[in-house]
């Protein structure tokens, strides 16, 4: 396991496959060169596949579907069911010639993190995507081409939260939580410290989906957490937890405190000089009233 590197690829095109080399070096000798790659399949007639997307800011998920046979459909639909029983639901669809069409779904988002490529439904292609991908997006996904059914995407999603969830101070204790939207298969979910050592590795069932990781002392350094998700021996989605350090915080509080205070006692020495030199010409033109007051020796 430990002798082992993956590469991940996500979200693949045609061009991306037979593109990859694995080399095993020491020293800068290349000791072994293995050639690998894979084919691509263009189109995903009556294709079911599984994906792995993380709820962070960055994740997204390509919902592509190509006609075949050179073919030109009058209507495509992208569906929706958050789970295998539930009723499907129309996310988004499109008459040929005409705009790709959002549809609004209770209880959802969809329509303000679907993004289209803003051109016309050519009766073959069509492709949308969901950015950022939330873990409620968790379900299946369905394209029709008129009445032919394309593709089918059993989307899996994985969260990782923080409890407490803001910044701690080092010595606290902190819980991390990693949860998935649902079980498939032979699931394990493992963390990786900022070190990169393996902790808390667990099998996953449907009853339990999200075992938690208790940091014992959140040391500076070790704050860079990963949940990692392995399906069938496969790793399958990485996603890291970033921990706030207080430190930090704190740091800035106290250099707010003195760039504050600098600034007041300048005010007042700036104060102070003005006052000052406000009061010295009313002291001379005093000064020069009762020198001429005075009677002259020779008047005498």
């Amino acid at each position: 396991m430990d002798n082992t590197v993956y590469l991940m690829v996500r979200h693949v095109t045609v061009e991306d496959g037979k593109l990859y080399v694995c080399e095993v070096r020491e020293n800068g000798n290349i000791l072994h060169t293995s050639n690998t790659g894979f084919t691509v399949d263009k189109y995903l007639s009556y294709g079911g596949y599984t994906l792995y997307r993380s709820s962070t800011g960055h994740s997204e998920l390509h919902l592509v579907c190509s006609g075949s046979y050179g073919r030109n459909y009058s209507r495509a639909e992208w569906i929706w069911s958050p789970h295998h029983l539930q009723q499907w639901k129309v996310i988004a669809s499109a008459e040929r010639s005409q705009p790709i069409i959002i549809t609004n779904v209770n209880g959802t988002n969809f329509v303000n993190r679907l993004v289209t490529s803003g051109k016309l439904f050519d009766g073959k292609d069509f492709n949308v995507r969901i950015v950022p991908v939330v873990f409620q997006d968790a379900g299946v996904y369905a394209c029709y081409l008129e009445r032919n059914l394309f593709s089918t995407i059993d989307l899996i999603t994985v969260k990782v939260t923080a409890e407490p969830s803001d910044a701690v101070t080092e010595g606290d204790n902190v819980t991390l939580t990693c949860s998935v939207s649902h079980v498939i298969g032979s699931m394990r979910l493992f963390w990786i410290n900022g070190d990169g050592k393996r902790v808390g590795e667990k099998a996953l069932t449907v009853e339990e989906k999200s075992p938690s990781l208790v940091i014992q002392k959140a040391e500076r350094g070790r704050g860079n957490w990963r949940c990692v998700m392995f399906d069938q021996h496969l790793p399958r989605l990485f996603v890291p937890y970033y921990q706030k350090d207080n430190r930090n915080y704190t740091f800035i509080i106290r250099f707010v405190v003195i760039i504050g205070g600098l600034a007041l006692l300048l005010v007042i020495v700036l104060a102070v000089v003005w006052y000052q030199r406000r009061r010295k010409p009313t002291g001379k033109v005093h000064e020069d009233i009762l020198n001429a007051a005075q009677i002259p020796p020779n008047y005498q």
